[in-house]
């Protein structure tokens, strides 16, 4: 592709203005010293990855004055019209756009995947950040307008170049519809040019609706005028978030005591069915569609067809409604002869039947992954109808194909004569046991109903958009519940748009509890890349070990300042520095869950007897399996990262500070069991294994910790054989086999799941529940696909794993289905090691040591948290250093789309990252790429707490 000479449109200067009234305050500077326009890209992580300022334009498209300049192409970089992409260029006429893409040297998407992500994509999201974020626009005409940023060799960046300074004032409605306008056109056209028209408009679309997500309501509001985008303009108000969140609150809380009482129901979330949980917006439309009103005044005597496409609002199935419907419509003054009650009945009667039109019913947003929420937290959710027994299988269907066709659902019977209120309390009571911690409906008498049944549980009201309800327009509800529209939350993290201090950690526990269809892969973010050198990694690491000495002499003081304070019975020397071991073991850097489950008394008896000897205190750890990074979703690579690193060092500053109390010091032997649970090729860890161990040689670790496979030393230590061990595994892989025999998890998994729940053989307590297994191992499993960024493909797949029909490919479904089996298979294989260590008395094997865990500690364990605080165990995801500079642990997945962007370093090479940072905490020089802020690289520190 040629961008100079005369295919392209040429510019002079951009037109001056005053200075920006918004993010960029000040035309020369900031407060922070940068110029103006640089300040506010380099803070927002979304406009840092796809857009920059300029100054003026060169004759020749280049930019004078561009901030930041491109880490990987530097400053000589060519600004270029969108619509100069749609001239012909070269031989054959071909737009340039074609070129630009087809020359492209990144082949793992196709042409207009590739148009998509680094181009139509920044478009928008710029856009939206700018609007959601700033309250400005992205110009679209006049010397100012926005331009697409190209090398120097024809290839798109990724990012969009913006006149500087910022636009002035806060955008109109008006303002905003002709930007919205204009850059649909264009983009449009340019995908057009590159793909099929069908795919290239929907392609376009669907990365509007991904964009325009989780806006704040005064964007949706400008986002309101007569414009393509206007249906895709999307939030969920603070206050339904909050109300969720409550809910899902209520039901850990319980579920937590039913862990500790078993005996207690389990928390049971309530939700009406019609204008709840389903959303009846088709039957509604044919409904009044087949209305035919009476004669009316100045209808000329002939019955009067609505057209429900002319209606603000829809009615629901209830009078009030109705009758709100009707004065919201100004149906009453169009049309005042007309008798609106009989109205009501006649659309009753379309609304209901036939009863197949219930199966066009959709399911609420938000509601499936609620209810994924709620289960996976230990509730269970109820739908109590109604709806009479005649239909439950066609309400079934619409459950089934929204993949929650496993709940419970409470009809009523055909030959009700009971209130329905009534009868919903009756269902539930017989129904459960079921502890109702929440009920959700949308009619005001069911809610009194339950609530007096329930006086404990929270009692929401529903409203779905674009219908009415029972309630006054303007008035709360008549209970005083809370109101939702939807079952949608606000993501955690929050949006990069929404972030006011930059790129966030997500501080989820698992991939499930992450919005995956909302998070974005940023693959734009490539270019970003920072590469430490030899130097600057070795200097990070032996700056880590020195704050970890530093650490344990204070710890160690602390602890000898804490003891010299302690009243009580005189104690001999050796209880006393038993007592300062475990007081530091029980510190915050260092110890995981209640204290109380590693008492005093454990510690006496677990290191008195090495006290005594004057030997070293042996500790024994299970840990550092291998990385997983098989679906992509929580790591990148295989090998061990800085979070591994990390966790030595932590292990390094607890030797330093027993070694300040106790000379002697520890030893540690960690077991590691990348074979013991599930069957992998040693190709799987052995990498992991061996980079583990120069990380042990680097960190000074030789000298007291170990690495042994964990069936080697119950081989050696409790006199086993690997013969006896498989036949124990065989035999207890056959009673899995045996109890699920004719379940099928590519059948109503959720379902299928709560079968094998009922039949699981270790449920005797010799192994955890199959279900809880199930669900842990999920996300770490290899996704069958298509070629391609692996990434993007796995959250496809595992956006709704569960869901197997409904409305996507084949392929994402077959993919669903092969991953549910291997999970299924893992499950098994994962019981059995559990109850055959059991039998065989693995957890004998070291009855004089202190055990440590990394999980949440039984009694007699003692916790350890490898990084302080941080969620996740370093091989569980992907280290990251956030802008305080703390070393932590977060899913890849949630990094990218945050904006965070990998930093490579020759301790691991250069396939993998050894850790990510905030895009923001980058600096970009010319062409020699991006660096860490260097006040960031210096501040890098383990979590204390």
């Amino acid at each position: 592709m040629t961008l100079t000479g005369g295919h392209l449109e040429r510019s002079g200067p951009a037109a001056p203005g005053a200075s920006a009234d918004g993010p960029w305050p000040s035309r020369e500077s900031t407060a922070d010293g940068r110029p103006a326009g640089e300040s506010s890209i380099a803070q927002d992580p979304v406009l840092r990855l796809h857009a920059a300022r300029y100054t003026s334009l060169r004759a020749d498209a280049t930019p004078r004055g561009l901030s930041p300049v491109h880490p990987a192409f530097g400053p000589d970089t060519l600004a270029v019209p969108p619509r100069a992409l749609l001239a012909p260029s070269g031989p054959g006429g071909r737009p340039a756009i074609r070129d630009a893409v087809g020359g492209r040297d990144d082949k793992d998407l196709d042409d207009l995947d590739y148009f998509v992500e680094f181009m139509a994509r920044p478009v928008v999201a710029v856009f939206r950040t700018l609007l959601d974020r700033h309250g400005t626009l992205v110009e679209t005409d006049g010397a100012g307008a926005w331009r697409y940023e190209f090398s120097g060799q024809g290839q798109p960046t990724g990012r969009i170049l913006l006149a500087a300074p910022a636009p002035r004032g806060t955008p109109t409605v008006a303002a905003v519809t002709a930007a919205v306008t204009a850059l649909h056109d264009v983009l449009r056209a340019l995908a057009r040019a590159v793909g099929e028209a069908a795919g290239a408009d929907a392609r376009v679309d669907a990365v509007v609706a991904e964009e325009l997500r989780f806006l704040r309501p005064r964007t949706v509001a400008l986002l309101a005028g007569q414009h393509p985008w206007r249906r895709y303009a999307h939030a969920v108000p603070v206050e339904q978030d909050a109300v969720l969140r409550g809910v899902l609150d209520r039901v850990r809380a319980r579920a937590q005591a039913r862990r500790d009482r078993p005996a207690l129901p389990p928390p049971a979330v309530v939700i009406d069915v019609d204008c709840c949980a389903l959303v009846p917006t088709e039957r509604a439309v044919r409904a009044l569609r087949e209305l035919r009103l009476p004669a009316a005044r100045g209808a000329g005597g002939r019955p009067v067809t609505v057209d429900p496409g002319a209606f603000a609002v829809l009615p629901s199935d209830s009078r009030p409604a109705w009758d709100r419907f009707v004065r919201r419509n100004g149906l009453d003054l169009t049309w005042p002869g007309v008798d609106w009650a009989g109205a009501y009945a006649e659309f009753l009667r379309g609304f209901y039947r036939p009863w197949d039109r219930l199966r066009t019913d959709r399911v609420s947003p938000g509601l499936t992954r609620f209810v994924r929420d709620v289960e996976r937290i230990g509730g269970v959710v109820v739908l109590n109808t109604g709806r009479r027994d005649r239909v439950r299988a066609h309400t079934r269907d619409v459950l089934d194909r929204y993949g929650i066709g496993h709940l419970p659902l409470l009809t009523q019977p055909d030959d009700r004569t009971a209130p329905v209120a009534d009868l919903k309390v009756a269902n539930l009571r017989r129904g459960g046991p079921w502890d109702v911690v929440a009920v959700f409906d949308d009619n005001l008498a069911n809610r009194r109903a339950m609530a007096a049944a329930y006086p404990e549980a929270l009692v929401v009201a529903v409203e779905p958009p674009n219908f009415t309800s029972d309630r006054p327009e303007g008035a709360p509800p008549a209970d005083r519940a809370p109101l939702i529209a939807t079952f949608e939350r606000l993501p955690d993290p929050l949006p990069p748009s929404r972030q006011p201090a930059g790129p966030q950690l997500s501080y989820a526990q698992s991939v499930a509890g992450l919005h995956l269809p909302e998070l974005r892969p940023r693959l734009a973010a490539r270019s970003y890349q920072v590469r430490l050198s030899a130097a600057q990694s070795t200097r990070l690491v032996a700056r880590l070990l020195d704050q970890a000495r530093g650490h344990a002499r204070n710890t160690a003081e602390g602890a000898r300042r804490w003891l010299r304070q302690e009243t009580g019975t005189a104690e001999s020397a050796d209880a006393a520095v038993a007592r300062l071991v475990h007081h530091i073991l029980t510190r915050k850097q260092f110890h995981r869950g209640s204290r109380s489950r590693y008492p005093l008394s454990a510690a006496m008896s677990d290191t008195l007897p090495f006290i005594r000897r004057g030997q070293p205190i042996r500790l024994v750890l299970v840990a550092f399996p291998l990385k997983q990074s098989s679906s992509g979703l929580k790591a990148e690579g295989a090998l061990p990262d800085l979070a591994e690193l990390a966790a030595l060092v932590r292990l390094v500053e607890l030797r330093h500070t027993i070694e300040q109390v106790y000379p002697p010091g520890i030893r540690l032997r960690i077991l590691t069991d990348p074979t013991h649970y599930r069957n992998r090729p040693p190709d799987s860890f052995d990498a992991y294994q061996r980079k583990l161990r120069e990380y042990r040689r680097l960190v000074g670790a030789d000298d007291f910790v170990s690495f042994t496979d964990v069936d080697e030393a119950a081989y050696a230590g409790l006199g086993l054989t690997p013969a006896t061990r498989r036949t124990l595994l065989e035999r207890y892989r056959q009673e899995y086999r045996t109890a699920l025999a004719g379940l099928d998890i590519t059948d109503q998994p959720v379902r299928t799941l709560a079968r094998a729940s009922a039949v699981d053989p270790g449920a005797d307590g010799q192994a955890p529940p199959f279900r809880d297994i199930f669900t842990s191992l999920l996300h770490s499993v290899a996704v069958p696909g298509p070629p391609g960024p692996r990434l993007t493909w796995s959250q496809r797949v595992y956006a709704d794993i569960y869901r197997l029909d409904g409305e996507e490919p084949a392929e994402v479904l077959a993919a669903r289905r092969q991953v549910l089996r291997v999970v299924w298979a893992d499950t098994i294989d994962y019981l059995a090691a559990a109850r055959a260590d059991h039998a065989l008395g693995y957890d004998r094997m070291f009855p004089d040591r202190v055990r440590l865990t990394v999980n949440q500690p039984r009694q007699g364990r003692c916790g350890f948290a490898p990084l302080g605080g941080s969620v996740l165990l370093p091989w569980h995801g992907t280290a990251a250093v956030t802008r305080r500079g703390e070393i932590s642990v977060d899913f890849v997945v949630s990094l990218r789309d945050q904006g965070f962007v990998p930093v490579y370093s020759p301790l691991l090479g250069g396939e993998q990252a050894w850790f990510f940072v905030p895009v923001t905490n980058t600096l970009a020089h010319g062409d020699r790429g991006a660096e860490i802020e260097p006040a960031l690289l210096d501040a890098i520190r383990l979590r204390r707490r």
